[in-house]
């Protein structure tokens, strides 16, 4: 979405909403990054895990795309990013994040929920997929959880404002050796 691109600053690729736009700028992107290039995918997404408050970030260990098959991302890459976006202040969670075609609602949500899975989004398995070279972290922050859209939309909004640095961080890390 262009309110998130303009809420994280600097150079942001836009997927835009949406599994076919997703495919597309991940396809694009892939054919000019090398091998092991850092891209973090970040975004709003709904909270599945009823301790979610809009606001808060979570930072995902797997995506899993609506037909089942899941995709396991770099554990220490994702704690990486975490423990440099709780530095900064932020209330971080990290586990699976679930793809989805559709928005969900009602019962479909709560079946992802009982799933395992910390929130939803209709992106990151087509990116992952895609960037699978790539040391992709996938960073969503909630905009909404059951019953708080609105005002959950705007805290996630303003909350994607503040995570660039870490991202920053995290990316000039992988360029010092250890």
């Amino acid at each position: 979405m262009r309110l998130e691109a303009l809420a994280l600053g600097g150079r942001v690729v836009r997927t835009g909403m949406g599994h076919r736009r997703a495919s597309a700028a991940a396809g694009a992107l892939a054919a000019r990054l090398a091998p092991g290039a850092p891209v973090v995918l970040a975004g709003i997404s709904g909270g599945l895990d009823n301790g979610l408050e809009p606001g808060e970030v979570v930072v995902a260990t797997a995506v899993r795309h609506p037909d089942g098959a899941e995709i396991t991302l770099a554990t220490t890459d994702a704690e990486r990013v975490a423990a440099e976006l709780r530095n900064a202040g932020r209330r971080v969670h990290v586990g699976p994040v679930v793809s989805s075609i559709t928005l969900v609602h009602g019962e479909r949500r709560a079946e992802l929920g009982r799933s395992g899975a910390l929130a939803v989004d209709m992106e990151s398995a087509w990116v992952a997929g895609t960037l699978h070279a790539q040391r992709l972290v996938i960073v969503r922050v909630v905009a909404d959880t059951t019953g708080n859209v609105v005002a959950g939309l705007c805290k996630g909004l303003v909350a994607l404002r503040g995570l660039r640095s870490g991202f920053e961080r995290w990316s000039d890390a992988l360029d010092t050796p250890a």
